[in-house]
């Protein structure tokens, strides 16, 4: 998010007020919050292609004060990490090896404590995380609307080729002040 970051995506940091607005929303309004978070080990072999990152224990694996609440429930990629609860409002921060949220083992229990819900996706970088989070939730035929205005790419042909495949796979396109409108909530839930 950050020029300074190991990974920065160019430009990430326009979108910052609209990631903060969305996360006040959600947490206002008591809609659950799935935020994930890369947890690499210092040695770990995706660092032959990427810059090293996200580190656990570091302060670059730490999420921007916008998109962070101090209450927090981190769920590490161990089996049994998450214990569902009837009800949840808050935010998850998901760790996952590799960008794909759903690489963690305890993915579809966390999607299963929501129920049937909306999906309402946000973040970077557009072509990876973004993509692979939408492609996820879409495969197990849950409804997603993506926030256009938050969102950013590494290479702009990228985010291009990556949203014109999430609409391909029946993606709603949305802007931040459609997300947070009183009637947007009203028909789902939301996650990022």
């Amino acid at each position: 998010m950050s020029p300074s970051g190991s990974l920065y995506v160019p430009h990430a940091e326009e979108i910052i007020p609209n990631l903060a607005k969305l996360m006040l929303w959600a947490r206002d309004h008591r809609i659950p919050i799935i935020s994930s978070a890369d947890a690499h080990a210092p040695d770990d072999p995706e660092f032959a292609q990427w810059p090293p990152h996200c580190v656990v224990g570091t302060p670059g694996q730490r999420r921007i004060a916008e998109t962070f609440f101090h209450d927090a429930v981190v769920v590490e990629d161990r089996p049994g990490a998450f214990q569902a609860s009837k009800e949840w409002v808050g935010q998850l921060i998901v760790e996952k090896p590799v960008y794909v949220v759903s690489a963690n083992v305890n993915f579809d229990a966390i999607l299963a404590s929501l129920g049937q819900s909306r999906f309402v996706v946000f973040g970077v970088a557009t072509e990876y995380c973004v993509l692979s989070d939408v492609l996820a939730l879409r495969k197990r035929n849950l409804p997603v609307a993506l926030v256009r205005d938050a969102i950013k790419p590494i290479t702009e042909e990228g985010g291009r080729k990556a949203i014109e495949e999430m609409v391909a796979e029946g993606v709603q396109l949305v802007t931040t002040a459609i997300v947070c409108s009183p009637g947007f909530q009203d028909v789902g839930g939301c996650g990022d």
